[in-house]
C-alpha cells in the first residue's frame, strides 16, 4: 500500500467519504466536508496511518 496525497477513501463503518492529507512535515490525517465546513482528524505518522486505513476504509475507484 502506498500513500498518496488526495486519494479518497470510504469509511466501511459509516460510509462517510474521507479525503487523505499529508502536511509539509510528512503526517497524514483524513478530512471530510460537512455542513460546518472542512473538519481534519488528528495527524498521524504514515505507518499508523496504513494500519488505519486496512482496518477500517477501502479505497474509492480502486479494483
Amino acid at each position: 500500500m502506498r500513500l498518496k496525497d488526495g486519494d479518497f477513501y470510504t469509511d466501511s463503518r459509516t460510509n462517510k467519504v474521507y479525503r487523505l492529507n499529508e502536511d509539509d512535515k510528512g503526517s497524514w490525517s483524513l478530512s471530510t466536508r460537512d455542513d460546518e465546513g472542512n473538519h481534519k482528524m488528528s495527524r498521524t505518522s504514515g505507518r499508523n496511518m496504513m494500519k488505519l486505513l486496512k482496518s477500517f476504509y477501502s479505497k474509492m475507484n480502486d479494483s
